[in-house]
């Protein structure tokens, strides 16, 4: 759990489950946030694992939906950085 379900439902006042382990985002979440007299739609999406882009998990799904986004945001576990690096 990297705190993105967590940070959507504070920016958008979505209801994002957050839990203390990994993968918890099974579906795309949508929520939307009000700038500048417009409307600003962020996903949460299900997390990328090895191999998504070969169907693993969710990964087509993900990618299809990432591939039409104007800017992606990743969270990452600060934790976890030497091992997210590779």
């Amino acid at each position: 759990s990297v705190g993105k379900s967590t940070l959507l439902s504070t920016l958008t006042n979505t209801k994002s489950e957050a839990a203390a382990y990994a993968f918890t985002t099974l579906t795309c979440i949508p929520g939307v946030v009000p700038y500048n007299n417009s409307k600003i739609q962020l996903l949460d999406l299900p997390g990328i694992i090895e191999g998504a882009s070969k169907g693993k998990g969710r990964g087509k799904q993900v990618i299809a939906v990432a591939r039409t986004s104007d800017l992606i945001l990743m969270v990452v576990e600060a934790a976890k950085a030497e091992l997210q690096a590779k």
